[in-house]
This record gives structure tokens, C-alpha cells and sequence, in this order.
């Protein structure tokens, strides 16, 4: 890869959390109705180059008619698969310890602003719509453990490992679908 390239994973979060390359972005593309494409769209910018890691090879065509339809095709670099290598690895959260002590961490909030107007599921949390992420560095404190929620689970898998990129040294968690349990 070229320094600093763009890598959207499109893996489950499971399979992505257990084993990926560092400083990828994971964006799932589990079915036609997670909106994979609206999410490319939104954290990769217009004319950005990126590669896609996949999780089959049987995945590629489905995949490139994905990312065709929102007119990307010609920003993408290259595909491919992970083999049995092992490369990156992200730690999970000790949800009863959240549960206990949600002030020993930063909470980062990526849904979207309207969804936020309509009440937060955390009082500290610090809002940054997804969107919005990958230029929020400077708006993301680092003293603590940092957690990334959004509404169902689906978005904080990229949110969290967008987060990761910006601040190498930092915890970050993905409270992903476990954030049912505080709404």
C-alpha cells in the first residue's frame, strides 16, 4: 500500500475485530439493506483514493456494484482478502465494568445531530456525527478509555475503528449492539 492509504473494510465487525490491517476503516457490507453505500459515501471524500478488503472473493462483484452505484468505482485501488496472517487485533469491552463506572470513559456519540436532539443516551457523551469523524481529532480526549456508540450497533464498528486511526495510543471500544441496554 501507498503511505497513509485508505482501507475500507467491509467485513463483519466480529471478523474484522478479531483480525485486520492497521488502520483500516470497518464499513459493513452484510446486506443490501445496511446502507453500506450511504456510509462509503459519507466518511470517504470525493476523489479519495481506497482500497476495499473483503471477506470472500465470491464478494467482489457484489461489492463493486456497491461501490459503482454511488459513482467510486474509479477512486478504488484494489481488493483482497486476508489470508491466515494475523495483522491487527481489537480489544472488547468490559461491558460490566462500563456499566459500572461509564465516567472512568469518554463516550463518543456518532449518530447524527437530529438523532441526538431527540435525547442522548449518555448526559457526558461528546457528539461527532460519523460523517464528521475522521476531521475530529482535536475534539477527541485521549485521558481516559474512549467508547463509541450510535443508535443500533452498526455504524460504531466504523466509528470506533476511525477513531483508533486518529488516536493510535488511545483505548478505544465499540459499544455496538450493547448500546440496546441503555436506551
Amino acid at each position: 500500500f501507498e503511505d497513509n492509504a485508505l482501507i475500507i473494510d467491509v467485513r463483519n465487525e466480529a471478523d474484522f475485530k478479531k483480525n485486520h490491517l492497521k488502520g483500516s476503516i470497518n464499513i459493513m457490507a452484510k446486506t443490501e439493506n445496511d446502507k453500506f453505500e450511504t456510509w462509503l459515501g459519507s466518511i470517504v471524500k470525493p476523489e479519495e483514493a481506497f482500497y476495499v478488503v473483503l471477506n470472500s472473493v465470491e464478494d467482489k462483484d457484489e461489492i463493486l456494484h456497491r461501490i459503482a452505484k454511488i459513482g467510486y468505482e474509479n477512486q478504488l485501488k484494489g481488493i483482497l482478502t486476508l489470508d491466515n496472517s494475523s495483522f491487527e487485533s481489537t480489544e472488547i469491552l468490559d461491558l460490566k465494568d462500563f456499566k459500572n463506572n461509564p465516567d472512568q470513559y469518554t463516550i463518543i456519540d456518532i449518530r447524527n445531530k437530529s438523532e441526538v436532539e431527540e435525547g442522548k443516551f449518555f448526559d457526558n457523551a461528546i457528539s461527532i456525527p460519523l460523517n464528521e469523524l475522521r476531521d475530529s481529532e482535536k475534539q477527541i480526549p485521549t485521558e481516559k478509555p474512549i467508547v463509541v456508540h450510535c443508535a443500533g450497533g452498526y455504524r460504531s464498528a466504523a466509528g470506533s475503528s476511525i477513531i483508533s486511526n486518529l488516536k493510535n495510543n488511545a483505548k478505544v471500544y465499540d459499544l455496538s449492539e450493547a448500546v440496546s441496554q441503555f436506551k
